[in-house]
């Protein structure tokens, strides 16, 4: 807790200074983080306390006043490089007999007290300055509301359910306004910090006090959901609608939630990148579980949730389902219903057929049982997302042939549902079956010992993260991204030096990506070196597609500024023409419909470059 962390002395005594601040952080049996800048004698010390025991609480009080004293010994300060605040009761002691220099200032600019009352200083009235120790209109360390006063009456069971939102230490490190950082790209574009990661997880920690004071216990309400069967739903469906009828007739916190995580990307950039990893679409679907225990669901979250176990049988009449889709009134139908608009087209080809026409064997013990241990070792199973396979056919069979071209033995998982859409909507329970079932299935080919990779980066980390979440780590075998794998053979990917030209290609890497596995775009870079390929990693924030946020009605607006904040200025770029790849589904689906460019994903650019060498030595033969 940042309380006593911004004290400067004189560097010459801070040795000094730094051990008995130890000590007496010591003699009360403190945890602490300590760091600094030497030069300028300023430390910065964190004692971890546990605000939501009293008896702890009222270390703040004796700390305090012990490093207060200790600082003034050592001829320093408690304010190094940030502001006063509260800390501002100890200033009359420091400041002497200029306090009052601080009064008239703050009398002239502020007579009536009404900017940060009851820091820096207090106004003098008619004349009378304060010289004394104290001033009694300075706000007190321990005389202000603090947040463990009121994180205690949380129940400690939905404390521990929502670790991901409640451990938010306020730090801002969300309030980024790079646009070119994946940063919570949902703040930057509404400026608005309940749609940022401090204040949604401020909002959980609130309604989560809410729910506690009223006597509900949403762990359980929660458990009663995930196990609830087709029967279960059926029963409840009655209360729901009476609850959502009449939601505007009586106040709810719950909506006022609900309007704040509607505009969450979940892109997991907050994961990646929040120092104490406040995790949103963690917390986002626990909290959409609960809410839509109780209120209707859109029927837009159940084609969104239900996606991946569609998609096979909409593929089976992809072109009539491409004419259908592109109706301007089917367009229109789906905007005013599902409240979705700009739906893709499926591939015309299946990747099922094409991989049996290749002769490309799919993954089936039966199939890996036959491999004699050399051919394991230069083997890989390409895991299906439903992105992938159902909308970029042509990538998944680039994918079979980049590697087969590099004497890989390709097998291919038979394709089955990931669970991520339903993971984000809120669908839980279903996750988790569905999470279940894929584990397995991951888990009898995994004893083969041949690597499993996947081609879509967002889809592939929900094995390692979501995954682990609902099962265990133990349950998950791992599945690597295309490059993680590929970066651990370079040295037998181009076994002999190739004369590429090179293009100068430009990478614009997945935020989830970046973010979530950060050393992931370096390892397409030293993919693309192995075969003499320059590649550059572009600085860009999010896309403003994310899954199927993009295609969400009430999303477009911002989806659309999220675009044209970092990616459209590079896409549109004319320097970058015929340049970038980008490795995600969502990323290239939001290129394409913003900026009517087809962007292409960096194994179809070495597979075109291979192809290229092929047709050269071809007709110089």
């Amino acid at each position: 807790i940042p309380f006593v962390e911004d004290t400067a002395v004189p560097p010459e005594h801070l040795a000094d200074f730094i051990a008995e601040f130890r000590a007496a952080l010591d003699a009360r049996g403190l945890s602490y983080g300590m760091f600094g800048h030497v030069d300028a004698g300023v430390l910065h010390v964190r004692p971890a306390i546990d605000m939501k025991d009293p008896e702890q609480g009222k270390l703040i009080r004796a700390v305090s006043d012990e490093v207060a004293a200790l600082t003034q010994k050592y001829g320093g300060l408690l304010w190094g490089e940030h502001g006063k605040g509260v800390r501002s009761e100890y200033a009359p002691k420091f400041f002497g007999e200029l306090y009052p220099s601080l009064q008239r200032v703050k009398a002239a600019f502020d007579p009536y007290n009404q900017l940060n009352p009851g820091k820096i200083a207090s106004p003098a009235e008619s004349g009378e300055l304060i010289a004394k120790d104290s001033d009694p209109d300075l706000l007190t360390v321990d005389g202000v509301p603090m947040r463990g006063q009121f994180d205690r009456t949380i129940d400690e069971r939905a404390w521990q359910a929502y670790d991901a939102a409640v451990y938010c230490n306020g730090n801002g490190a969300c309030y980024n306004y790079d646009l070119d950082d994946p940063m919570c790209p949902s703040w930057k574009a509404t400026r608005d910090r309940r749609h940022s990661p401090k204040g949604r997880a401020s909002l959980i920690r609130e309604w989560l006090r809410l729910q506690t004071q009223a006597g509900i216990d949403v762990v359980e309400e929660s458990r009663k959901k995930k196990a609830e069967g087709g029967w279960g739903f059926i029963k409840s469906f009655p209360l729901r609608v009476a609850n959502t009828l009449s939601r505007k007739q009586h106040h709810d916190y719950s909506h006022e939630v609900y309007d704040a995580m509607a505009g969450c990307l979940a892109c997991k950039s907050c994961a990646g990148q929040c120092p104490v990893k406040v995790n949103v679409p963690q917390f986002r679907s626990q909290f959409l579980e609960v809410y839509h225990g109780r209120y209707l669901r859109p029927l837009r979250d159940y084609v969104i949730g239900g996606t991946e176990f569609m998609l096979p049988i909409l593929a089976k009449a992809a072109p009539l389902y491409n004419a259908v889709i592109g109706q301007r009134w089917v367009e229109q139908l789906m905007r005013r219903t599902l409240g979705m608009s700009d739906s893709p087209a499926l591939s015309r080809a299946s990747v099922k057929k094409q991989l049996k026409a290749w002769g490309v064997a799919e993954a089936t013990p039966l199939s890996l049982a036959l491999l004699t241990e050399q051919q394991r070792a230069n083997s890989v199973i390409l895991v299906q997302d439903a992105f992938t396979t159902h909308f970029e056919a042509k990538l998944v069979m680039d994918v079979v042939e980049l590697l087969s071209r590099l004497n890989l033995r390709v097998f291919v998982m038979p394709y089955s549902a990931n669970g991520k859409p339903l993971q984000v909507q809120g669908f839980l329970g279903a996750f988790e079956r569905t999470a279940a079932k894929q584990a397995e299935r991951l888990r009898t080919l995994a004893r083969f010992d041949i690597p499993l990779v996947g081609i879509d980066p967002a889809m592939t980390l929900t094995y390692r993260q979501e995954y682990v979440k609902a099962l265990g780590n133990e349950a998950v075998p791992e599945v690597l991204m295309l490059q993680e794998w590929l970066a651990t053979r370079i040295n037998t990917l181009a076994p002999t030096p190739l004369k590429l030209t090179d293009p100068g290609f430009k990478l614009l890497a997945h935020c989830t990506e970046k973010t979530n596995a950060p050393g992931s775009p370096k390892a397409w870079q030293q993919v693309f070196s192995a075969f003499g390929l320059e590649l550059e990693l572009m600085a860009t924030g999010c896309c403003g597609m994310s899954g199927t946020y993009g295609h969400e009605t009430r999303n477009a607006a911002t989806s659309k500024t999220i675009y044209a904040q970092s990616w459209q200025p590079q896409v549109e770029a004319q320097e970058n023409a015929g340049k970038l790849l980008a490795t995600g589904y969502s990323c290239r689906s939001q290129v394409k419909r913003y900026s009517e460019q087809a962007l292409v994903h960096p194994i179809q650019a070495l597979l075109s470059q291979l192809k290229s060498i092929s047709h050269l030595q071809i007709n110089s033969m």
